[in-house]
This record gives C-alpha cells, sequence and structure tokens, in this order.
C-alpha cells in the first residue's frame, strides 16, 4: 500500500513538474521585453564603454528591444554584435524573469599605449588584442620605436605585462622604446638615466638586480648621479655617470 502511495506521489509531482515547464514556455514565448538592462564590468575610468555607448550599438544595429517578444530577441546574434566592437572584450546577454532583456559587458582593458615609428597608435590589453585610442586618454607606459604589432605581441608582452602588474615598476617606468638593432630601453619616472634592458631575456632577474642597485647604490648617492644604468650584461650593472665615465 505504502509502495503504491509512494507511485502516485511520484507521478503527480513529475505531472505538476511538465505542466509547469510547459506552461513557463508558453508565457515565455508571449512574454514582451519591458526594459534593457545593461551592465558595465569594471568599467575603465576613462575609457569609452558606457551604457549611452552600448544604446549607440543596439540603436545602429537596428536592435529595439523593448516592446518586442522575448522570444524573437536574438541572443546569440546580440552577443556577437557586441563582442565585434573592438572597446569589448565580451559580452553576456539574457531574458531575465521580469521580462527585461540583461547585457553584461566586460570592456577591454588596455596596459600599454604603442606607438610605432610609422606613425601607427594603439593601445594592447593584457592578451595582445588591440585598441582604437580614439576618445580615450588613458596614463599607460608608452612603447616606442622600431616595433610592429608582432613584435610587440611576441617580445614584449611578457614584459609589458610584468611592469604593468608590478605596483613598483608600473610607477616606475614611463616608457620602453626599441632601438633600430631591437634593443630595449627604459625611461623611468624617477631619476635623469636611460636603463639599457638590452633583449627581454631574463628581464625580471635584469629588473630585481635594478631594484638591488636602487635600494643599496642610488639610494645612498642619488638618483641623477648616471645617465646610464645598463643591464644588458650577464650579472653585471653597468653604469655611466654624467661625465662618461664607467663604473661596474
Amino acid at each position: 500500500m505504502k509502495t503504491a502511495l509512494k507511485i502516485i506521489l511520484l507521478l503527480l509531482v513529475a505531472g505538476y513538474l511538465i505542466f509547469a515547464i510547459v506552461e513557463f514556455s508558453q508565457r515565455t514565448e508571449e512574454r514582451v521585453c519591458e526594459a534593457v538592462d545593461i551592465q558595465i564590468m569594471d568599467s575603465l575610468e576613462g575609457g569609452v564603454v558606457s551604457t549611452d555607448y552600448i544604446y549607440n550599438i543596439l540603436t545602429k544595429n537596428k536592435v529595439f528591444a523593448e516592446g518586442q517578444k522575448l522570444s524573437s530577441i536574438d541572443i546569440q546574434g546580440l552577443e556577437k554584435i557586441l563582442q565585434k566592437d573592438p572597446y569589448i572584450d565580451s559580452a553576456r546577454c539574457y531574458c531575465s524573469a521580469a521580462s527585461h532583456l540583461c547585457i553584461q559587458i566586460m570592456p577591454q582593458q588596455p596596459i600599454v599605449h604603442i606607438v610605432q615609428n610609422n606613425g601607427e597608435n594603439y593601445y594592447l590589453d593584457r592578451k595582445g588584442a588591440t585598441m582604437p585610442v580614439d576618445n580615450i586618454n588613458i596614463d599607460l607606459c608608452i612603447v616606442t620605436g622600431n616595433i610592429t604589432k608582432d613584435y610587440a605581441k611576441k617580445n614584449l608582452m611578457e614584459l609589458i605585462r610584468f611592469i604593468y602588474e608590478d605596483d613598483f615598476w608600473d610607477k616606475q617606468i614611463e616608457q620602453i622604446h626599441v632601438t633600430d638593432k631591437h634593443e630595449i630601453e627604459l625611461y623611468p619616472r624617477v631619476g635623469e638615466h636611460v636603463i639599457i634592458l638590452g633583449t627581454a631575456d631574463n628581464f625580471k632577474k635584469k629588473l630585481e638586480n635594478l631594484m638591488l642597485f636602487y635600494k643599496n647604490g642610488l639610494s645612498q648617492t642619488g638618483w641623477n648621479k648616471y645617465s646610464i644604468i645598463n643591464l644588458s650584461y650577464n650579472g653585471q650593472i653597468v653604469c655611466t655617470k654624467k661625465n662618461n665615465t664607467k663604473t661596474i
């Protein structure tokens, strides 16, 4: 008897669930979009991506969701449209229980400003994706000199990410310059000297040695004693005084 009762209860629950799913699906088909909710995740101060910016993208692509049936909104197509924008890293769209079209935007996060010798000018994000500089004014480390997009992505990104993510070096290094011979020079905010890195090989060890030199050397002799600090020699720091004499 108890077994039969359990079976009946299970059938009733299963029947209710089927009814609820069908009923909800029918209501979803009939529901109309009441509003569009836009959320900008980690919005960059001074960046272009704003609620108005997203609304402009929707308008240009003739996406007028309000008043339309939710079932008629192409969610995947909308995400693709948004993600094509150079200032948007990712977009997630969905319909809420309140009959709202919800749009969540993750903007691109530039970490460096590239200015090539040929005048090409753009930002790079952590992944090496490019962003136009139009309408954006961000205080970032600038990379100049004999570089291309391919060279920057293959040879400089690890160094760029390291400088950007390190509290000290992010504040200290304001410019990276690549010479015609593809030697890397660093220009600091504090100290009237040029840092010759050479290649990007073993840059972490080179900067570690420079940090020790800053703490144990320049902090005592003064930050403006040398015109050049050369880290390109293996395990050595070669400094050129402002009167052109060298010390190791």
